[in-house]
């Protein structure tokens, strides 16, 4: 599912001990419209060590396509997303809070943007076990690639599904993204149930399924249960 994706980056200085640089953002996937043009997120540390972020958008060319392109948006004079701030310094145990700013929002299909959230510390020494002596740690730090969406004023979220015996098709007719959040097939009893990946469907994609259950929809349905931003749904194929 292209919702959030959490990275770890690894920083090795010959060391004997590892340690975690935590990190907590309350919100995976933000939402913007024409008249909701800022959005808050709270980043919480809670770890042991300070932690330095930066945090840098992309736009999402192609969303709907398999490997979709991903254009930095260097400079903030011009950038259609203003993150502020854009570097952060989190004591431990401490929250802040940033603000989005989408400034160019979408007008007549979805934008897609990404928050990428990266974490780094300066070095690290632990006291050895019993002793004076200080050693390196290998640090672990975890990152976060936040989903932006700007939606056009005329939403229209249509999507076109075909079925047959051996595969569920789901087609983004419209111009704005529908998240297929579950997707399962059962025997008609539903005295079993299989889980079917789920998949954010953007505009003009087309995601194929084979499915694990062969047969007809009398015989093994599919349940599948969308959103549209706080809009829930749920639909039998």
């Amino acid at each position: 599912m292209k919702t959030l994706i959490k990275f770890g980056f690894f920083c090795m200085l010959f060391a004997v001990t590892q340690a975690h640089a935590q990190l907590s953002v309350n919100r995976s996937v933000i939402e913007f419209t024409a008249s909701t043009k800022v959005q808050d997120i709270e980043i919480l540390n809670p770890g042991d060590f300070k932690l330095y972020l930066d945090m840098k958008v992309a736009r999402i060319e192609n969303p709907e396509l398999e490997t979709p392109t991903r254009v930095e948006l260097e400079d903030a004079r011009t950038a259609d997303v203003i993150v502020s701030p854009a570097q952060l310094l989190l004591q431990p145990g401490q929250r802040k809070r940033v603000r989005i700013i989408m400034r160019k929002p979408a007008k007549h299909k979805d934008q897609v943007y990404r928050l990428a959230i990266k974490p780094y510390t300066g070095k690290l020494e632990v006291d050895t076990a019993g002793g004076d002596k200080k050693s390196s740690a290998i640090k672990v730090l975890v990152g976060y690639d936040l989903l932006l969406l700007s939606r056009p004023v005329d939403a229209d979220p249509t999507v076109n599904v075909a079925r047959n015996n051996e595969t569920i098709v789901f087609e983004n007719k419209g111009n704005t993204n529908v998240l297929l959040r579950r997707i399962e097939q059962c025997n008609s009893d539903k005295s079993e149930c299989i889980e079917i990946q789920p998949n954010r469907l953007y505009a003009g994609e087309v995601y194929k399924v084979k499915l694990p259950k062969s047969g007809s929809a009398s015989q093994y349905p599919i349940h599948v249960w969308q959103s549209i931003g706080l809009e829930n749904a749920k639909f039998t194929y």
